[in-house]
């Protein structure tokens, strides 16, 4: 019998409307960069052409449905109903150089992605559009941060922290490299995880935890902790699934 692990996955033939696309399989191959790269010294992304002002976009907050692995709207759990939008920075640019990924990121696959250029114009834009989407969907809505980046400052961390207690429709989910306990970025977000983890269920990536832990694990790799559902079939997308800010265990994630 083959091993369920490598066993293909329900959901990943077909999306329906919760994203426009078919598969949520990784594209390409993971690239590995040599220590002496460019964007490695310079800690930047290996695509600069896609990264934009925030002047220079319509939107900074994009609809789940263009994701192949978020979706469109929550479809189970407390967060049910919530639209879900992402926000994407430059990887690298906004991100620790501790980060087990710095040189194997995955935006070297991800061409088409719009990347938003980080400070202070970036936070201004953020506040307008939180602002409208608390006018437009009272009743809640998800922010999934990032899908590339990080939380670069702790100026911004505490827009977020503002944000929640100024838009009470506000719901984050998303991941950080920043370390718990020895960044300082990384522990102002422990803090706020660990105050309202039901509205701020953003997990430490490469850290196990009580609550909010997430580990990269090799494909099929036994781990006592529960693997992201829609990577072996549970569920078809974040939309579908709700573990990431329903549970507080720590979710291993297939390296990718």
């Amino acid at each position: 019998m083959a091993d369920a692990a490598l066993a293909p996955r329900k959901g990943y033939g077909h999306g329906g409307s919760l994203r426009r696309f078919e598969s949520i399989e990784a594209r390409g191959h993971r690239v590995r960069m040599a220590d002496d790269h460019p964007a490695l010294v310079e800690g930047r992304t290996i695509m600069p052409a896609r990264v934009f002002q925030p002047d220079e976009v319509q939107r900074l907050l994009i609809d789940g449905v263009n994701s192949r692995k978020i979706g469109r709207r929550v479809m189970k759990g407390r967060w049910k109903g919530f639209p879900i939008f992402t926000l994407t920075l430059e990887e690298r640019a906004t991100c620790p150089r501790s980060c087990a990924e710095w040189r194997t990121c995955y935006g070297a696959n991800m061409p088409f992605a719009r990347r938003i250029a980080h400070g202070r114009e970036l936070e201004a834009a953020l506040w307008a559009e939180l602002a409208e989407k608390q006018r437009t969907h009272p009743n809640g809505f998800a922010v999934r941060l990032h899908v590339l980046g990080d939380f670069y400052s702790l100026e911004y961390v505490a827009l977020w922290m503002m944000a929640l207690a100024r838009f009470p429709a506000l719901h984050v989910f998303g991941f950080t490299a920043r370390h718990p306990e020895t960044d300082p970025i990384g522990r102002a977000l422990r803090d706020m995880v660990e105050a309202d983890w039901s509205r701020f269920a953003v997990r430490f990536s490469g850290v196990s935890r009580d609550r909010g832990g997430s580990v990269v694990i090799e494909r099929g790799e036994d781990t006592p902790h529960v693997v992201c559902p829609a990577q072996t079939g549970g569920t078809d997308c974040c939309a579908t699934c709700a573990l990431c800010w329903h549970s507080d265990r720590t979710i291993a994630f297939w390296r990718h």
